[in-house]
This record gives structure tokens, C-alpha cells and sequence, in this order.
């Protein structure tokens, strides 16, 4: 399938779950319509080789991803500037003196094919089950997990109290893991 046919047959199928995913974090709804577009556009740069060793959902939402934590950080964090940014030598950090890795960020073994289908699906009930949430825990719960915002900047980009911000945080975890029970661990289909 040529590039621009296998865009618009991805496009189809996968606009309306993104642009859901966007709007959790994103209002008003034009703004979550733009990161969704950002994703498509940033899809045409990288090639039809890529397109087709990609799993869709997967490449999609990595990229949809990173289009609204930028929106997110433009709007609600200042700019750093290259020398700040990388002021502390990354060597440093990850290795010895004798050039081995510092314990406990050693790259960590490969998946096999079958931990990767098992976390695939273990994931489309984690989705399944954020999306059943009330709007306001999912958005909270979504900014924490997924897009791994600070409490403190998720209270700021949502007006919420840190009180608030807790109880969501509890509610969400209590409401998935009673949804995780019954469509994952015991079995169930969601």
C-alpha cells in the first residue's frame, strides 16, 4: 500500500480514538484536534518504511503523546535554554569512571514477542478501563500515568486543589483496579 493510501486508511480508523485521548488533556476541543493533526503530520516526515514495521496504534499514540505534553509544557512551563538543559554531563550519570554502566540504569533485557502481545492487551483494558472513568479522575489519572505530568503541574493546568487532585488520584486507581479485576485478571472481557 502506497504511502499516502496507508495514511488515510490509519487516519480513519484511528482520528476518532486520538482525538478522544486528546481531549482529555487539551479544551478547547480545536486545540486537541490540532496536536491530533501535529501527530499526522509528523507521521508524513518519517517515511513509508517506517509505516510499515509500525504497529498503528502503538506509533500513533507515542507520537500523539509528545504533541500534547509539548502543548501542555508550552503552555504552562517557561523555556529552557540549551545550556541549562544539558548543564549536567549525562556520562556522569550513567556511567563509572571505567566506563561500565552505574548500577540500576543498565539497559534492561528485550521482551520476547509473546510479553509484548501479553502487554499489548494488558493495555487496551487499561485504555478500556481509563475511558470508563468520569471525565475529571480520567483526565487526572491520564496527565499522572500516561503522560507522567508533576501533581503540582496537573493541578496548575486544571485549576485543582492538591486535595482534589489526591482524590481523583484515589478514585481513578480504586475504580481501574476494580475494572483490571474483572476484565483482565479474572478473565472477563471488557
Amino acid at each position: 500500500m502506497s504511502p499516502p493510501a496507508e495514511l488515510a486508511l490509519w487516519s480513519r480508523e484511528w482520528r476518532g480514538p486520538m482525538l478522544r485521548f486528546a481531549q482529555l488533556h487539551l479544551q478547547p476541543r480545536e486545540e486537541a484536534e490540532d496536536a491530533v493533526q501535529d501527530a499526522f503530520a509528523a507521521l508524513l516526515e518519517v517515511g513509508a518504511a517506517v509505516w510499515q514495521q509500525a504497529e498503528p496504534r502503538r506509533y500513533l499514540f507515542g507520537i500523539l503523546k509528545h504533541k500534547i505534553t509539548d502543548r501542555l509544557r508550552r503552555k504552562y512551563r517557561p523555556e529552557v535554554g540549551y545550556s541549562e538543559a544539558f548543564a549536567d554531563d549525562i556520562d556522569q550519570v550513567l556511567f563509572t569512571e571505567r566506563g561500565h554502566w552505574v548500577d540500576g540504569v543498565a539497559p534492561a533485557r528485550w521482551s520476547t514477542p509473546e510479553d509484548v502481545l501479553q502487554t499489548d492487551q494488558f493495555f487496551a483494558v487499561v485504555d478500556i478501563c481509563v475511558h470508563r472513568l468520569p471525565a475529571k479522575p480520567a483526565r487526572v489519572f491520564s496527565m499522572k500515568a500516561l503522560l507522567e505530568c508533576e501533581a503540582g503541574e496537573i493541578c496548575d493546568t486544571l485549576g485543582l486543589s492538591q486535595a482534589d487532585y489526591w482524590q481523583c488520584m484515589s478514585r481513578a486507581r480504586k475504580q481501574i483496579q476494580l475494572c483490571l479485576t474483572q476484565h483482565w485478571f479474572e478473565g472477563a472481557a471488557p
